[in-house]
């Protein structure tokens, strides 16, 4: 279980990098097919659904089962829906919309491209401190997202693409983006059937 919430994590980072330091034009709300490419050419798919600016779900399949996190902006956190009817909760202290003030970067506009559709600027960040490399984004005003991102070491080699396809603009349901009736929070402490 942890390899696989270590890999949603991954998703959620993606997500929340694509998020930052940009004023948006449009309020977005959509759902598309979600395509990451890792540093090896590992491919994973899935869905994502996003409700303005604060709310996104994304949907993973392996196999039969299908992984979902839900990214909670407006709240700071993030549920991770696990089997049994249990969710696991993690604190996000930062407002993923604005800069973050411990993670300074120079930006550069490198030109414009259409991806899916979609006309995009081509924004690269490039943080101060190396260790976090650079993050290139696609960026759709008509969107009011960033329709494909790549993050980068500090050399310049790219370590994952996440890209979006097949995109329906329109209004998402509400319940996507709460915690389905009758989860209850996953505890790592055991219940035990009897109290002291």
């Amino acid at each position: 279980m942890a390899k696989g919430f270590g890999s949603r994590l991954v998703f959620i980072l993606a997500v929340v990098l694509v998020s930052t330091g940009l004023a948006l034009a449009a309020t977005p709300e959509f759902s598309a097919e979600m395509i990451q490419t890792d540093a090896k050419g590992k491919v994973t798919t899935g869905k994502i659904y996003i409700q303005g600016t604060e709310k996104i779900r994304q949907e993973f399949g392996d196999g039969d089962e299908v992984s979902v996190t839900i990214l909670r902006l407006d709240k700071k956190l993030s549920w991770t829906l696990l089997p049994e009817q249990q969710y696991m909760e993690v604190d996000f202290p930062f407002d993923p919309n604005q800069p973050n003030l411990e993670m300074e970067y120079e930006v550069a506009t490198l030109g414009s491209e259409t991806v899916n559709g979609y006309p995009c600027q081509i924004i690269q960040y490039t943080y101060k401190n190396r260790k976090y490399g650079i993050l290139v984004q696609w960026f759709s005003e008509e969107l009011g997202f960033a329709v494909k991102t790549q993050t980068k070491d500090a050399k310049g080699k790219v370590t994952s693409t996440v890209e979006y396809r097949n995109i329906v603009e329109g209004k998402q349901p509400d319940e996507l983006f709460e915690l389905p009736n009758g989860y209850t929070k996953f505890s790592i402490i055991p219940k035990l059937p009897f109290s002291f």
